[in-house]
């Protein structure tokens, strides 16, 4: 991973009332449906804009709220015609927000990432999911959370881990078994990363 100097983009905290994180959200989630349904991986997130489902808006506000925001802007101005130039935007909190019923709780004190959205058309966001990751990382070792989780797909229509693979390749291992979102044969699969406070 290049040094933070040599990145072209910064992270910040976000406060959840900035109207620049649900804006993100969306755009960015949006701008995955698309990618996604161009690929055949429909079954993930649907093939239908999020900005335009009042239902889903309302429960994204309210886990924006419960939640620490970081979002990633370029070094140099990036300008889109379809949404604010923020590459891109994570989401994390105490613990798990969205699916309680189907998380199961931790049984110590973590951080748990609800939402990891970059963009998936810039170049300049190459490397960023990780690059938040390490940010949550520190967070978590200065205020002494020894553990980090996060829930991901797991299926798919072409019978991949194409997700699960990539943030084993950031460190987090499977914690459990698949899990069956809604009974509906949504697949999801919850990942852990340990995370040595001894370095805080």
């Amino acid at each position: 991973m290049p040094l933070a100097q040599d990145r072209p983009y910064q992270i910040r905290t976000a406060a959840s009332s900035d109207v620049l994180v649900l804006a993100t959200f969306l755009h960015l989630f949006d701008e995955s449906v698309v990618w996604l349904t161009s690929r055949g991986l429909s079954s993930q997130w649907g093939s239908k804009p999020l900005k335009k489902d009042p239902v889903h808006i309302k429960k994204v506000e309210k886990i924006i709220e419960q939640c620490t925001a970081l979002l990633a802007t370029p070094v140099k101005t990036e300008v889109s015609s379809s949404g604010p130039a923020i590459l891109g935007i994570c989401l994390f909190s105490s613990s798990h927000r969205s699916h309680p019923e189907v998380i199961p709780p931790a049984s110590e004190p973590e951080f748990y990432i609800q939402l990891l959205l970059t963009s998936r058309f810039s170049p300049s966001a190459k490397g960023l999911g990780s690059a938040f990751v390490t940010e949550v990382d520190r967070i978590a070792r200065e205020t002494g959370i020894g553990l980090i989780r996060l829930d991901c797909y797991a299926g798919g229509e072409k019978g991949e881990e194409g997700l699960v693979r990539v943030y084993e390749r950031m460190g987090f291992q499977k914690a459990g078994g698949l899990l069956d979102y809604y009974e509906s044969g949504w697949l999801g699969q919850v990942m852990e990363r340990r995370v040595d406070v001894r370095r805080g």
